[in-house]
């Protein structure tokens, strides 16, 4: 049996245009965004999301699966940082390592075809 490796992937929280939505607070946009670890083993009963230190006051966050299974941590970025998740299982951890950016393009085709999204990764990208 072939087992689909678990990876991480970001989305874009959109208005109902389709445009992303952000928060502009001292001179940067702070877009609405939301993490999901694809592929989780079903085993998998936690996930600790570490976050950049330097841009976030909380930034070890450890979730238990949703109703659904899934581990999706809502939050806000102006940039580019990389992600780590440890996700836990009864088998031990499995690591995921990805940038914001990375994450976002995994998702790029699920998040509609409005310009402005291509703009916001951008952004975040060089931020």
């Amino acid at each position: 049996m072939i087992r689909t490796l678990p990876q991480l992937h970001a989305r874009l929280l959109t208005n109902e245009r389709g445009d992303p939505i952000f928060v502009e607070s001292k001179g940067r946009k702070h877009y609405r965004i939301q993490f999901e670890v694809k592929d989780a083993p079903k085993d998998a009963y936690a996930a600790t999301f570490e976050l950049d230190p330097k841009t976030y006051y909380d930034p070890t966050r450890t979730l238990a699966p949703d109703d659904a299974g899934n581990f999706v941590l809502s939050t806000t970025t102006y940039g580019d940082y990389p992600v780590s998740v440890q996700l836990r299982t009864k088998e031990g951890v499995v690591p995921l390592v990805s940038s914001v950016k990375e994450a976002l393009e995994k998702s790029r085709a699920q998040m509609g075809s409005s310009p402005e999204v291509d703009t916001a990764i951008d952004y975040i990208a060089h931020n």
